[in-house]
């Protein structure tokens, strides 16, 4: 992991010359005297947010999106993101590569500021109210640990195969040249163990935070990790695991605090534009100078409403009812000119641009703040954990969940009661319609077992001429079920500069 490492090294000193996302930074401080009061400890947390802010929409998400079966690539994409569309990436692909070490360097990021504050909360020359605001730095710096983990799981591992390789585990700052010291995959079990024992270790020290009295952060649009976001990543990876007692008990948590409501009708497209909402559990904080990621560039090249890099098929188009919101949320009919053919077509126009982020007034460039946690992602897990057999299941509440759920999407709807297969794939439907290119796609198929055949199906439905900007080879693409390129594979440096590894690709690659 020589790579890594010096990424890591580099990383660290730069979170250490940053004070603030809004003041001028004078210096590098040396690693020795870089963490001894609450303010270095604050300037520092800074940096670990603008890290959550980076890591959590852009790529991160669009690629496992553009990967599964709800988009297709055009004829003007130029090949961005072609190797996941079209499933030729290779464990020598530079974006798999660059998520891989952006990952690892979170966490050693996280890893430096630790032990100072575990020293620092043994140290007498804090009261107890500094040491209840340490707390909640060192909860923040575990939670920044956990949601990198779980990103690295949820893409780089099986975990629904026990016996499966983990992941690399490292829990401590030392950059190092000596490749002995690099560690090998863990076990899959060691692997849950490490990850959840983080988001506990986050949970519990942020809880204590909150218990003081100290609430600015629980309630919607926090700019500050709270228990709460705690609590829906730990729902999130409880699911992945199988573990539904423990998704549901999570869900409920935030579900129950009566904090968050799930966004009305009237106001729901809105929430996409302004990134504001009832819902939104955690929103990194973001403006027109502190930039966020341009996630909609990753599906919508232009700002002329003229071509897409890519486009929803017909089948994700199809699966709104008459009177759903989100058709109109997340899709725009853009009249397409591509290579000499003019053609109309949807266009994902989920992340449109906040006019907030615009860096010059009237300019778009598709920024909008990350939204990681929303409140209906927990009423999905809730309704999922109750759906299906184990000791969490419950098919009224699962029918109440989605229903829940439905109302505040659909004008007019009608309650209705299902029951075995028929609820758990209604909940599938709702969750792929809901969390459309959020990132959860390819993990959920994979998740539940599933192969798919993404075909553009255009012209099944009338609509041949949109053929016409559908490039063949990233369309009829088929997974079938356990394939493979559901899981990334290790990139290629970590086997050249880490002897540890040899013999631990995934399988496939």
């Amino acid at each position: 992991m020589k790579k890594i490492f010096l990424g890591l090294a580099v990383t660290a000193a730069a979170l250490l010359s940053s004070c603030s996302m809004d003041t001028n930074n004078y210096g590098v401080m040396g690693q020795e005297v870089a963490i001894q009061s609450l303010k270095d400890v604050r300037s520092y947390s800074v940096g670990l947010y603008i890290q959550l802010r980076a890591h959590t929409a852009g790529g991160y998400i669009a690629d496992p999106e553009i990967q599964a079966d709800k988009f297709v690539g055009t004829i003007v994409n130029g090949n961005r993101h072609g190797q996941f569309s079209s499933g030729s990436f290779s464990a020598a692909d530079g974006d798999i590569e660059a998520y891989y070490t952006e990952m690892y360097n979170m966490i050693n990021d996280a890893n430096f500021i630790i032990p100072k504050l575990e020293a620092m909360l043994e140290d007498e020359q804090f009261d107890a109210d500094e040491k209840t605001e340490l707390k909640n730095h060192l909860g923040l710096a575990h939670f920044v640990r956990g949601y990198s983990y779980w990103y690295l799981l949820d893409h780089w591992t099986n975990p629904s195969d026990a016996n499966s390789l983990g992941l690399q585990i490292w829990d401590t700052y030392s950059p190092s040249g000596n490749r002995s010291v690099y560690p090998s995959r863990s076990s899959m079990s060691e692997t849950l163990s490490v990850l959840n024992g983080e988001l506990t270790a986050a949970f519990d020290n942020i809880k204590a935070y909150e218990d003081a009295g100290n609430l600015d952060n629980c309630g919607p649009n926090a700019i500050h990790v709270s228990s709460y976001a705690v609590a829906a990543l730990q729902a999130r990876v409880a699911l992945l695991t199988g573990d539904n007692a423990t998704a549901l008990s999570k869900a409920q948590y935030v579900i129950n605090s009566g904090l968050f409501e799930l966004t009305e009708i009237d106001d729901y497209a809105d929430l996409w534009v302004n990134d504001e909402g009832n819902e939104l559990i955690f929103v990194p904080y973001s403006d027109n100078v502190e930039s966020c990621p341009d996630t909609g560039y990753n599906w919508i090249y232009n700002t002329q409403k003229k071509s897409s890099d890519y486009i929803p098929t017909a089948d994700a188009l199809l699966a709104y009812e008459d009177g759903d919101v989100r058709l109109d949320a997340f899709f725009e009919r853009y009249r397409m000119e591509m290579q000499g053919l003019t053609v109309g077509a949807y266009a994902f126009s989920k992340f449109p641009g906040n006019p907030a982020l615009f860096a010059t007034a009237g300019s778009n460039n598709f920024k909008n703040k990350p939204k990681p946690f929303r409140l209906s992602e927990l009423y999905l897990i809730a309704a999922e954990a109750c759906a299906t057999d184990g000791p969490a299941k419950n098919e009224g509440a699962a029918n109440g969940y989605l229903n829940d759920l439905r109302e505040k999407r659909i004008e007019g709807y009608t309650s209705r009661t299902l029951s075995g297969a028929q609820l758990v794939e209604a909940i599938r439907e709702e969750r792929a319609k809901e969390l459309i290119g959020e990132g959860f796609r390819l993990s959920d198929l994979r998740r539940w077992g599933l192969g798919f055949d993404r075909q553009a199906g255009f012209d099944a439905i009338g609509k041949g001429s949109v053929m016409q900007i559908v490039v063949s080879s990233m369309d009829n693409i088929v997974y079938n079920p356990g394939d493979h390129l559901y899981v990334w594979p290790i990139p290629q440096f970590e086997f050249t500069v880490n002897p540890n590894v040899a013999g631990q690709q995934n399988p496939g690659y």
